[in-house]
């Protein structure tokens, strides 16, 4: 039978984070001829050989119907904490953490991994949290006289796990350090030969405000009919295309819409898109997600686009729906593992913009930034129950498991690329002017901005289609 050294040899030479999780399914399974590190859904692909260029899905939801019930949502909250927890205990330093229950009065300092279930601010700026975990619950108190801990604690949210250092005293935790999750910092994997990867999002196809020139200048520039000689090169040199949700605008989405619509038709509406997807060379896979202006639930994870409403986007050759969120590695071969990319609409954004001073303090949705690295610390796309709708099961599908090489969202409708621990953070902006809804809450939309990764050079820059 392998043993852990070796299953971690194995981990790392598949480009694996070797969780613990991910060693004990290798030992248990060595026996077998074929261990499975990770079964990808059975979705179409090209062949590297083929086109120079290979998608593989990681993660990606299928829905299976079953009868909710309230077990289903303490399961969804157990497994994400028992998940978490097993992250925070591995470092450095967390390796005595104790249950709340075993919690008893000391002079030293104790740790304990919770999960935010109140936070009250006091008169005198103190924080008073209440933390809990599987055996109970702990009040516990971050005071002022700490600068540094309290700006950390302006970043906290109800319900994310994190670790708890400090004092015991008079049943009260006294914190003086937090610590997240976190993504671990890795060197940014480059391929050896010279491929790019442009990440768009929200077309709102049968919005009257749709750009519709400046969306095909992006598709001329695909077919090589736009731009300079350089830019021309590029093109040809893309071979993935990833669509991040809000293909289309739908149809009773919000209150008075049918006046904006071009196509008050949700099956002319993905019409159009294929149409339009269509006249992309075929040698370019494009990668779809969903978001919450599609067609389909609204509830986390979202699947794939239906396929009955969908169908002219499923017919064509070089197209791979999947989940959102979704796992996705693109460009792998013999000298190249392949760019893992982490795709996710960005639904919960709006939440985190709304409820976390912080982040506005930050810029809120103008610094799209600081609110990927914000979720990444968490190693959660949507930590607090209510930031988005959410599918309750025993898994839960918004954890982020394994350390992806770029995180790509769209949904605010602004661009933006910035790095976090060797992560590539992007935000695509749009293909929709201002709507009389974003000048009313007051957003300021970047339309026609899209970022492109060099997958040689392991960085990325913004195109512009104004």
């Amino acid at each position: 039978m392998m043993d852990k050294k070796d299953a971690v040899k194995m981990l790392l030479k598949l480009g694996e984070i070797p969780t613990q999780e991910k060693i004990d399914g290798i030992i248990n399974n060595s026996k077998s001829e074929t261990i499975t590190i990770q079964k990808p859904v059975e979705l179409p692909k090209k062949k590297f050989s083929e086109y120079g260029s290979d998608v593989q899905v990681l993660s990606s939801y299928e829905y299976k119907p079953k009868k909710i019930e309230i077990a289903d949502f303490s399961a969804l909250f157990r497994e994400r904490y028992d998940f978490l927890k097993g992250l925070l205990i591995n470092r450095p330093g967390m390796e005595n953490a104790m249950s709340i229950s075993h919690l008893r009065p000391s002079s030293e300092e104790v740790v304990i991994v919770g999960m935010i279930n109140e936070i009250n601010k006091l008169p005198t700026g103190t924080l008073r949290l209440t933390i809990e975990d599987l055996t109970g619950n702990v009040t516990a108190i971050i005071s002022t006289k700490n600068a540094d801990l309290m700006k950390q604690a302006t970043y906290l949210a109800l319900d994310e796990v994190l670790a708890f250092k400090g004092k015991f005293a008079r049943n009260i935790l006294f914190v003086d350090e937090l610590v997240w999750p976190d993504i671990p910092s890795e060197p940014r994997p480059k391929s050896p030969d010279q491929a790019y990867a442009v990440f768009s999002s929200d077309l709102h196809i049968g919005s009257k405000m749709f750009l519709e020139k400046n969306f095909m200048k992006f598709i001329d520039w695909l077919n090589g009919k736009y731009g300079n000689s350089k830019l021309q090169e590029i093109a040809k040199k893309t071979k993935y295309i990833f669509v991040l949700g809000d293909l289309v605008d739908g149809v009773g989405i919000y209150p008075g819409q049918k006046k904006e619509l071009t196509h008050n038709d949700i099956y002319k509406q993905y019409d159009a898109v294929a149409n339009y997807l269509s006249k992309i060379p075929s040698d370019k896979h494009i990668i779809i997600i969903p978001g919450n202006h599609d067609a389909g639930r609204m509830v986390e994870p979202q699947p794939p686009l239906f396929k009955d409403l969908a169908a002219p986007i499923y017919a064509l050759p070089n197209v791979i729906s999947v989940s959102n969120p979704s796992l996705i590695q693109v460009h792998q071969h013999d000298d190249f593992r392949g760019l893992k990319v982490l795709a996710y609409h960005g639904y919960s954004y709006d939440y985190f913009v709304d409820k976390i001073e912080a982040l506005r303090n930050a810029g809120g949705y103008d610094r799209p930034d600081k609110i990927i690295e914000f979720l990444l610390k968490r190693r959660h796309l949507s930590p607090t129950y209510g930031s988005t709708l959410v599918m309750p099961s025993s898994e839960d599908h918004n954890l982020i498991r394994d350390r992806p090489d770029v995180i790509a969202s769209g949904h605010i409708h602004k661009a933006g690329i910035a790095s976090y621990r060797n992560v590539l953070m992007l935000s695509s902006s749009c293909w929709q002017s201002k709507t009389p809804f974003q000048e009313r809450v007051g957003h300021n939309p970047d339309p026609c901005k899209i970022p492109i990764v060099d997958l040689k050079e392991g960085k990325a820059s913004m195109l512009e289609f104004g």
